[in-house]
C-alpha cells in the first residue's frame, strides 16, 4: 500500500498510566520522538513536535531485565497483532510492547484512506517507544528489537535506515538491535534505504496481491550485494497477514499500491505534483488477506532463530 499497509491490541477502555515508574506493565503514555508534517503543497515531510502515544507493555515470566521486542500494528490498528504474537515472543523470554499509533492521533484506520498517515511518520513513534523501553528498569537496553506488519512493516522497512538512526537516536542514545518487517511495501525508492543501522530480517507472502514480495526480495539482493546486513523469507502461497488473517478475504475498499513505484529525491519528499493533489492514478482498490497456518509455524521458526542469532 504505497508507504503505507494491515495487522494489529490495546482496548479503548483501558486507562493509561503515567509512566513506567508508575507501573512496571500495562498501558503506558509515551511521546513520540517528534513528528513529521506535510508542508502545505503536501509534497514534502518536515519535522514536528512529540505526539502522545500509548503502548502496552507486557512480560515474560521472571525478574529481568528482559530483551523486548516494540510491535507496531497495520493499517487497521490495534486488532490482533498482541494477541497473535506476544504471548508466543513472551514465550521466548522477551516482553513486548504494542504500540499504538492511532488513538492519541484520534485515527480509527488508514487502510482506506493512506495520506492520513504514511509510514514514515511513525518512524518517530517507533523511536519514541524505544526511548521508553530503554529507561525501564525491567528491559535490557541493549537488545530491543522492532517488528512491525504491513504498514508497521513498511515502518519498520524505514526505522531500519542509518537515516532513522542518526535522526532519532543519535550518538549515546539507545537504538534497534535488529528490525523484523512482515509484509512491508518495498516498492519506493530513495537513497536513504540504501543503508541499515542493523540487521533487518524480512518475512513475507509470495501470494500477496497488497505489498507484493518481489520487491522486497530485489531490494534485499540489492543491500545485500552491497554488504548490508538484509536477509528475506518469502512464504510460499502465502497471502498478506498469513500469519494473523482467518480464512481468506477480499477486502473490496482498502488502498492498494501494489502497483505504485516512487522514486524520491529523498525519504522525506519531494513527492511527485500529483500527490499534493491525491491519490496517485496507480492507487487501485481492494487487497486479499489470508491465514496460512503452514506458513505462520514456519514464520516463527524463522523468526525464533533469528532473534535467538541477532539478539544476544
Amino acid at each position: 500500500m504505497g508507504l503505507l499497509a494491515l495487522g494489529g491490541c490495546a482496548s479503548d477502555s483501558i486507562v493509561l498510566t503515567a509512566a513506567p515508574a508508575a507501573a512496571d506493565a500495562g498501558v503506558i503514555a509515551f511521546p513520540s520522538a517528534g513528528s513529521l508534517q506535510r508542508s502545505a503543497d503536501g509534497r514534502r515531510f518536515t519535522p514536528g513536535g512529540s505526539a502522545s502515544l500509548s503502548g502496552e507493555l507486557l512480560f515474560p515470566e521472571g525478574s529481568g531485565p528482559f530483551p523486548a521486542v516494540v510491535l507496531a500494528h497495520g493499517c487497521n490498528g490495534n486488532r490482533n497483532v498482541g494477541a497473535a504474537w506476544g504471548p508466543v515472543l513472551r514465550e521466548w523470554g522477551y516482553a513486548t510492547f504494542v504500540i499504538d499509533s492511532f488513538r492519541g492521533r484520534g485515527i480509527t484506520e488508514v487502510c482506506t484512506n493512506g495520506r492520513i498517515l504514511l509510514p514514515v511518520q511513525r518512524v518517530p513513534d517507533a523511536y519514541g517507544a524505544l526511548r521508553l523501553l530503554a529507561a525501564h528498569r525491567k528491559i535490557d537496553s541493549r537488545r530491543i528489537a522492532l517488528m512491525g506488519f504491513s504498514h508497521g512493516g513498511a515502518l519498520t522497512m524505514l526505522a531500519s535506515t542509518a537515516w532513522a538512526k542518526e535522526t532519532y537516536a543519535a550518538a549515546g542514545q539507545p537504538s534497534f538491535r535488529a528490525f523484523f518487517p512482515f509484509y512491508p511495501n518495498c516498492n519506493a525508492a530513495f537513497p536513504e534505504r540504501n543503508r541499515v543501522s542493523a540487521p533487518v530480517r524480512i518475512h513475507t507472502g509470495e501470494a500477496d496481491d497488497w505489498t507484493p514480495s518481489r520487491p522486497c526480495a530485489e531490494l534485499a539482493a540489492s543491500l545485500q550485494a552491497s554488504g548490508e546486513d538484509v536477509a528475506i523469507n518469502v512464504y510460499p502461497g502465502a497471502h498478506h497477514a498469513f500469519d494473523q488473517a482467518r480464512g481468506k478475504i477480499f477486502l473490496p475498499n482498502v488502498g492498494n499500491g501494489a502497483d505504485c513505484f516512487a522514486r524520491l529525491p529523498s525519504i522525506l519528499g519531494p513527492f511527485p505534483a500529483e500527490a499534493g493533489r491525491g491519490p496517485p492514478a496507480c492507487l487501485k482498490r481492494g487487497a486479499t488477506v489470508a491465514g496460512n497456518p503452514a506458513a505462520a509455524a514456519e514464520a516463527r521458526r524463522n523468526l525464533r532463530a533469528q532473534l535467538d542469532e541477532l539478539m544476544k
